[in-house]
């Protein structure tokens, strides 16, 4: 049938750069019908249908659902427009935070990664330290064989890639001070990652690390161990200043895996509480 006042679905599909089968496609969800179809099967648009196909593509180019598109066009109530309107304009308004979040997330670790190229190595540091919330994993046995350890280290970090976007963390290793320093090998250390309320454990380990003072010192270290002239030091260090040293110590990579492919040149942050006796 040839009718001026009538779109084939080739001549509608075509007027919106779109497939014939997109078409069929809302028809079969009654979404979007044509006006009639003839004894042999094919199927007619009336010219008005261009509005309302316009409709539908636009608001399915703002991601609104097909459910939420049939219910507006059974009335086309402006208030429901307006709601449709409300409801992408917050989803919006997330994606910018989102996207203000991981900008800035980016802008410190470029900041990060600058400032680790120029640090003060091996060099024995005291600095007033924060009061800190951390995750702390089960403790972890060196008797244990690696792929257990390794599946308890991923367990504990699966709430970080389990989120649905690019998610800040810092990951470390905490050991008790006194194996750490005094036992011919160490038996046990926690992974840690800085706590976050986007994250989500069931059942969490929260550990504080106190507020206070801080031996600190960038050292190189492989998976967290340590060079025994370090820990001397160290020992050396505390003794000679009447200092006393409390609670674990706490490893923060900053170099590792991530900007390195050489143990040589893999970096830690170690730190320890630490106060002084006179």
């Amino acid at each position: 049938m040839k009718d001026s006042r009538y779109f084939t679905p080739a001549e509608l599909a075509k007027l919106f750069g779109i497939s014939k089968q997109l078409l069929l496609y809302y028809d079969k969800n009654d979404i979007f019908s044509p006006e009639f179809v003839d004894e042999n099967g094919y199927r007619f648009y009336v010219l008005s249908q261009y509005f309302t196909l316009q409709i539908i593509i636009s608001l399915r180019k703002l991601d609104v659902s097909l459910k939420e598109i049939k219910a507006y066009l059974k009335s086309k109530d402006i208030n429901l427009l307006k709601n449709i309107y409300r409801n992408k304009q917050q989803e919006y308004k997330k994606q910018i935070e989102e996207l203000l979040y991981l900008e800035k997330t980016m802008q410190q670790k470029i900041t990060f990664l600058n400032n680790i190229q120029n640090l003060p190595l091996n060099q024995i540091l005291l600095e007033i330290q924060e009061e800190e919330y951390l995750y702390f994993s089960e403790d972890i046995s060196f008797q244990q064989p690696i792929k257990q350890r390794m599946k308890v280290l991923a367990n504990h970090m699966l709430p970080v890639f389990s989120y649905e976007s690019f998610q800040e963390y810092l990951m470390g290793f905490h050991y008790d001070s006194n194996d750490f320093f005094h036992g011919n090998h160490l038996t046990q250390y926690n992974v840690f990652i800085t706590a976050n309320s986007k994250l989500n454990y069931d059942n969490p380990i929260k550990v504080i690390k106190e507020k206070g003072l801080y031996l600190c010192v960038y050292c190189n270290a492989h998976y967290g161990v340590i060079d025994s002239k370090i820990k001397e030091r160290i020992v050396k260090f505390i003794r000679q200043n009447n200092l006393l040293y409390h609670g674990g110590i706490y490893l923060f990579p900053l170099r590792n895996f991530w900007s390195t492919s050489k143990p040589k040149e893999e970096l830690v942050k170690l730190c320890l509480r630490v106060e002084y006796t006179d």
